[in-house]
């Protein structure tokens, strides 16, 4: 990785309403505790200090939902009506799975990770020799409570299909993230902003959301860039969310999807999920928030998406691609096909 000394790495973002990541795309695609190393031995503590601070950043929305939604799943459940003994069965069955620090929830754990980031910033500051080792440790209790977090979300996720069938996720989901998708329109339709403007955005945003998520094969939060004349993608190999429920090899080769755990996946195709057999529970988040939903609301998918599915083998490697087009109009009718959805109104060039 080219650095580029004494250019700021971290500024506030008026779109994020934070402080967040600058850079070329090209820096932006590597994870910030790698980016925080490189710049120790570039000599650069600050600017290391600065991107362990901003991880706290990346990761607090995540921590926001992560919390938020076990709860909202079982609250939704009861308001369906579900068996509640049948419930704490399947809760009980979940804690035996997934043990009492994930089932604790993630707000339990963050003070360790905000506490030892904090600590090691300052250290850096200070020119601490042992600085590269504090990245490291910082990393590696994210890492933890980032996994734990996932497990407890998909987790819950997998109970409401196991009581009332996969038919039903597509209902949760919309419940789950209906201010998302408020949000989500509100910016992104052409009729409130130019489309360069969005896209710069929804890149933005996943590069920002998707450094917390840990992705790439050694958890770092590094992202493969894959420009094209129509189109710009983003790969996660594999994401360290969705990827956990069916990547053998970043969970010690216990994908989620697998036993002893054995978290839901499509066994039928729905428009939700790709009309895909094999989508994770969790990955259907993913379609509804990105291409569903954008295309019912405004006419066009924000971002295009190629998932991973389970194919039964634990030992399959994964990788996901979320691509940005440069105008919605050069989204290919099969995007829309691939949902049960018609190309009526693309956008236009902006």
């Amino acid at each position: 990785m080219t650095l580029k000394q004494d250019a700021p790495v971290v500024a506030y973002s008026d779109f994020l309403g934070r402080p967040a990541r600058v850079g070329s795309w090209e820096e932006l695609s590597h994870g910030t505790f790698r980016s925080a190393k490189a710049r120790i031995e570039a000599g650069d503590h600050e600017a290391a200090a600065d991107l362990l601070e901003v991880s706290l950043e990346e990761a607090d929305e995540l921590r926001d939902v992560y919390e938020r939604w076990p709860a909202e799943v079982t609250g939704w459940l009861t308001g369906l009506g579900v068996d509640p003994a049948a419930l704490r069965r399947e809760m009980d069955r979940l804690h035996s799975v997934i043990g009492d620090s994930a089932m604790s929830g993630i707000q339990a754990e963050w003070p360790a990770y905000r506490d030892a980031a904090l600590d090691a910033a300052r250290r850096c500051r200070e020119g601490d020799s042992d600085a590269g080792e504090l990245v490291d440790e910082v990393h590696a209790i994210w890492l933890g409570i980032h996994d734990r977090a996932v497990d407890r979300v998909a987790g819950h996720v997998d109970i409401a299909v196991r009581l009332c069938g996969e038919d039903v996720l597509g209902d949760l989901w919309d419940f789950l993230m209906a201010d998302w998708y408020d949000a989500h329109e509100r910016r992104f339709s052409p009729a409130n902003q130019p489309w360069r403007v969005s896209a710069n955005q929804l890149m933005t945003a996943i590069v920002d959301g998707f450094h917390a998520h840990l992705v790439g094969r050694d958890r770092q939060g590094d992202i493969e860039l894959i420009e094209e004349p129509d189109r710009i993608g983003f790969r996660f190999a594999p994401c360290g969310s969705g990827g956990r429920m069916l990547d053998a090899e970043i969970t010690g080769g216990t994908p989620r999807s697998a036993a002893p755990y054995g978290f839901a996946t499509t066994t039928r195709p729905h428009d939700w999920a790709w009309n895909e057999v094999g989508v994770c529970s969790y990955c259907v988040h993913c379609c509804l928030l990105n291409v569903v939903m954008p295309i019912d609301r405004i006419g066009f998918p924000t971002r295009v998406i190629d998932p991973p599915v389970w194919t039964g083998t634990a030992s399959a490697a994964t990788a996901c691609t979320w691509w940005v087009y440069r105008d919605p109009s050069l989204i290919p009718d099969s995007v829309y096909h691939r949902v049960g959805r018609r190309p009526v109104d693309r956008g236009g060039r902006s």
